[in-house]
């Protein structure tokens, strides 16, 4: 018996000095590269760069029917003309059923509609719309069931909603954007939410966009609600929403560690139809219907473009001619890379934690690990404006710091939020804030 235990352990021996060699030079090799190896989410995955189209997109858009300047059917037309591909009507509190039908007056909201009732495009030209005539066969699909939400809050806590029938003649509460994200969530559709920095009034100072407590209040509803795909991050000329990239780099940090991403939209708001092409979407679809460009939406595969971003750009600039494009994205995730290709781009800048970390067509995730937290994004420029990617999220296999929150801290929270939500409260802040 101890001559056969002596064999085994003098077995065992030989074979921890056979394999040590090979051990060690494997811990040496890992210790001396020291990179991180990231597992890259691609929001772009699904795309098939040879074969897919590039489809020119706006998904907030007024007319008379609540407080636009041009009529309905003039700003279907106006998109048209410009060459859209993808056009969701969404007047406040009046959900649209299709060009080709009538919206339903919102009392008081549509008081335009007493003087100049709307007139829908006839189902004639909504087919000659929808399936390209004069444009070589090239349509514009009509977003339906599109409408923003809490119409008339004082405090602009606006948000889009779509392919659910919701919504209709409710005016909304001040500072509740958790209603109508839930009621549009239960009806089976989907939201974003609308230039969060004309609630927030962080045009005057970026700090408002960098606050915890803002960025957190946004940061729980995405958590909450996986139909509430995003946020406008351009709006319009990116006067009043002129720091919204800060705010989404802020609630990327939040989110995508929890296992979702928040996709950044741009939209012109038009309400006259000089608004139309300052701020927009390129979607990447297989086929230009419906069900696609909800998908797309869904899953992120379109960019946030615009001829204004205040910031990046300069206040005095205005893009002339097409914006930057990307064509092609191809993630290597061995070599911990994100390679773009693009066109009527100048430059090419990638951002994390709020910060441009990197410049140029590729990035190597491994160069720059101390800036890099779970997320980068590219942003490209050019003579013609500016185009977003959606982020890419990273994970280094490294647990999340904790969002410890005291509890008496949380409560007072809740508290003054609700304080600040009372109509009264409302009513006075916004006469004071009018006659300062």
């Amino acid at each position: 018996m101890k001559k056969r235990t002596f064999r085994r352990i003098a077995c065992a021996a030989a074979a921890i000095l056979v394999l040590l060699p090979f051990a060690f030079s494997a811990s040496a090799s890992a210790d001396i590269s020291g990179a991180v190896d990231y597992v890259i989410t691609n929001p772009y995955a699904t795309v098939d760069w040879d074969t897919w189209g590039r489809y020119k997109a706006n998904l907030h858009t007024h007319s008379t029917v609540s407080d636009g300047g041009a009529t309905f059917t003039e700003m279907i037309e106006a998109h048209y003309a410009a060459g859209y591909d993808i056009l969701g009507m969404t007047d406040h509190g009046c959900v649209n059923r299709g060009w080709n039908v009538v919206p339903t007056p919102v009392p008081l909201l549509s008081w335009q509609m007493i003087l100049k009732k709307p007139v829908p495009l006839t189902q004639q030209r909504y087919d000659e719309i929808t399936t390209g005539v004069g444009r070589g066969g090239r349509g514009m699909t009509d977003v339906v069931m599109g409408i923003e939400l809490n119409a008339a809050t004082l405090t602009k806590t606006h948000l889009n909603g779509f392919f659910a029938d919701y919504g209709q003649g409710d005016w909304g509460r001040d500072n509740d954007y958790e209603t109508p994200i839930a009621g549009v969530q239960a009806a089976g559709g989907v939201t974003f939410i609308n230039h969060p920095g004309d609630w927030l009034e962080s045009a005057k100072d970026v700090n408002i966009a960098k606050d915890p407590k803002n960025i957190r209040f946004f940061a729980g509803l995405f958590k909450k609600y996986p139909s509430c795909l995003g946020m406008e991050i351009l709006n319009s000329g990116d006067s009043p929403t002129r720091h919204d990239r800060v705010l989404w780099d802020g609630i990327l940090e939040k989110v995508i560690p929890a296992g979702r991403n928040v996709w950044g939209f741009a939209d012109s708001d038009a309400h006259e139809v000089s608004d139309i092409g300052t701020s927009f979407e390129y979607f990447m679809l297989p086929e230009n219907n419906l069900a696609n460009v909800r998908t797309a939406m869904e899953n992120g595969t379109f960019f946030a473009c615009g001829k204004y971003a205040r910031p990046e750009l300069g206040d005095a600039f205005v893009g002339t001619g097409d914006v930057p494009a990307v064509t092609r994205i191809t993630v290597d995730e061995a070599a911990d890379t994100i390679t773009l290709e693009a066109s009527k781009y100048d430059t090419v800048e990638w951002v994390a934690k709020g910060e441009v970390i990197a410049t140029g067509l590729s990035i190597d995730l491994n160069a720059h690990e101390d800036q890099i937290g779970c997320y980068v994004r590219a942003q490209l420029k050019g003579p013609g404006g500016i185009c977003f990617t959606q982020a890419f999220a990273l994970d280094d296999g490294s647990a999340p710091p904790p969002d410890n929150i005291p509890f008496f801290e949380q409560m007072w929270d809740k508290i003054v939020f609700a304080v600040k939500s009372n109509i009264i409260f409302v009513i006075i802040n916004e006469l004071i804030k009018e006659l300062s």
